[in-house]
C-alpha cells in the first residue's frame, strides 16, 4: 500500500507531477496531459482488477474478426482502462481532489502499445469546482479515442 506522496511519485512517472499551490494558479484553457503506452501486462492487471472476459482485449484475432483492426492486429485496450488517465492526470497535479464525475464518449479503438495522449483542459472554474473537458488522442494519427468532460472539486490550497 502507498502510504506517501513520495512513495506515489515513485510509482508514477515523475512527469505527470506538477501540483500546484493554490487552484487560483487554474486558468480557462489550460492544458495538463501525459503520454502513455499501455502494454499487454498493464492490459491483463486491469482485467483481472475488474473481471472484464471480453476476448476483444487479449485476442488480436477477435479484433480483426470484429473489423476493428486490419492484420496484422493487436488486442484492443479497455476503453475505461484509457479513460483513467483523466483523473490521474487531475489526482497528479491537484493532490486532494475529488474527481465528481465524468461523461465519456469512446470515438475510435486504440490497441495494446498505441502511443495515446491523454489531455485535460480547464473550463469553468467556479469556487471549488472545476470542469475540464477530456480528451485521448491516438499519438500517430491524431484520431480522437475518447472525449468528454470532468468535473473535480479542488481544494483551495493544494500540495
Amino acid at each position: 500500500m502507498l502510504s506517501s506522496s513520495r512513495q506515489l511519485r515513485q510509482v508514477l512517472p515523475t512527469a505527470l507531477f506538477r501540483a500546484f499551490s493554490s487552484k487560483s494558479d487554474l486558468i480557462p484553457g489550460q492544458v495538463f496531459s501525459i503520454i502513455k503506452c499501455f502494454n499487454q501486462e498493464e492490459v491483463l492487471q486491469f482485467l483481472h482488477a475488474t473481471g472484464d472476459a471480453n476476448p476483444l482485449h487479449v485476442d488480436a484475432a477477435a479484433v480483426q474478426a470484429a473489423g476493428l483492426s486490419s492484420p496484422p492486429s493487436r488486442p484492443l485496450l479497455p476503453g475505461i482502462l484509457m479513460a483513467s488517465l483523466f483523473p490521474a492526470i487531475i489526482g497528479s497535479h491537484f493532490p486532494g481532489a475529488l474527481y465528481a464525475s465524468q461523461t465519456l464518449s469512446f470515438r475510435s479503438p486504440a490497441l495494446v502499445g498505441d502511443i495515446l495522449n491523454a489531455r485535460v483542459t480547464v473550463g469553468k472554474c467556479s469556487g471549488k469546482r472545476i470542469t475540464f473537458t477530456t480528451q485521448c488522442v491516438h499519438a500517430q494519427t491524431g484520431r480522437v479515442v475518447i472525449d468528454g468532460v470532468a468535473l473535480a472539486l479542488i481544494p483551495s490550497s493544494t500540495g
